[in-house]
């Protein structure tokens, strides 16, 4: 029988080689089992403050650009005919807008350039010459958009809509419980002027408490003035303390009791009616829209199951018509 000397200088120094070769065969072996070139390592510090492209008829890129690398991530949602906007309206509490990830027409994309891109160049039907796409990823199927629609203060007057009686949402989406103070047909959480006396209500509100309440009451009848009919409480209502007629109660003044110049519908020594102007017809205000979202699932290309995409947040103008008395 064939004996080996495990002692021998030259039989370790063979055992040792042998050994260093399999390891390095097993490392390669990892290496390609582990990298299909379908995953890659991405840290993905982008700064999460979104923007959008509305250049396109049938969808709406949504997308974040960073510098050193150069980087972009995009999220593709579907347009639809006349749509300006991506989102007008809140999502239901705990009822987020769900996009099933595919590759028609929701698709989530992460790309590397061969510079820094503008803002305005990832919206460009026509790509700048010297700028190229070096590595182009996106997930395939399996993944979810998930969008949070939230609008705090609807009318924009200065008041948080939750605080004007806008009242809980309904499963389509509506508030069929909202105040409506003035009683003209729009509730007060998208009304300019609550009381319908011709002073937006942004003009009415004085300071903002710590909880987001209006304080300001001029005639100290616990009715805030951006719901009191008669804010000076002189028994002229504000809407006819209107000397000009012009629909402006603002910009009629005269002194008060202190020898000040103030408009007549906050001074008591201003009684005189003048004849109605008629209410003011138009109802414009910009509405600011907060969108986040979060793509979830199956992730593939970038090796993760969950990304806090961020957070797009833009201006929309609302005009509403009244009719006239």
């Amino acid at each position: 029988m064939h004996r080996y000397n495990f002692t021998n200088p030259l039989f370790l120094l063979k055992i040792e080689s042998m050994m260093r070769r399999f390891y390095i065969l097993l490392c390669l072996v990892l290496l390609v089992a582990c990298d299909d070139g379908d995953i890659i390592t991405v840290d993905l510090e982008f700064d999460k403050e979104l923007d959008y492209c509305d250049n396109n008829v049938d969808s709406f890129l949504i997308y974040d650009l960073r510098e050193d690398p150069n980087e972009s991530l995009s999220v593709i949602v579907p347009r639809a005919s006349n749509q300006e906007y991506p989102f007008t309206e809140p999502t239901p509490t705990n009822t987020p807008i769900n996009l099933t990830i595919n590759e028609d027409t929701n698709r989530f994309i992460y790309r590397t350039y061969n510079r820094a891109l503008g803002n305005d160049e990832l919206c460009d039907p026509i790509t700048p010459a010297d700028l190229n796409i070096i590595e182009d990823y996106e997930t395939d199927t399996g993944g979810s958009i998930i969008i949070t629609v939230t609008i705090d203060d609807d009318d924009d007057d200065g008041i948080p809509s939750d605080l004007e009686g806008r009242g809980e949402m309904d499963e389509n989406g509506n508030y069929p419980d909202a105040e409506d103070s003035d009683g003209d047909g729009i509730p007060d959480y998208q009304d300019q002027d609550d009381d319908n006396d011709n002073v937006l209500t942004e003009f009415e509100t004085g300071e903002i408490d710590e909880n987001g309440n209006p304080t300001l009451d001029t005639d100290g009848d616990l009715i805030l003035d951006y719901l009191d009919t008669d804010d000076d409480g002189d028994g002229t209502n504000t809407i006819l303390e209107d000397e000009n007629g012009d629909k402006n109660p603002r910009n009629d003044q005269n002194t008060n009791s202190e020898g000040l110049l103030i408009a007549h519908y906050l001074n008591p020594l201003e009684v005189m009616p003048y004849a109605s102007p008629g209410l003011l017809n138009d109802n414009q205000y910009t509405r600011t829209v907060t969108a986040s979202f979060l793509i979830s699932g199956n992730l593939e290309i970038l090796s993760a199951t969950e990304i806090d995409f961020g957070i797009l947040t833009y201006p929309i103008i609302i005009i509403q018509e009244e009719e006239e008395d």
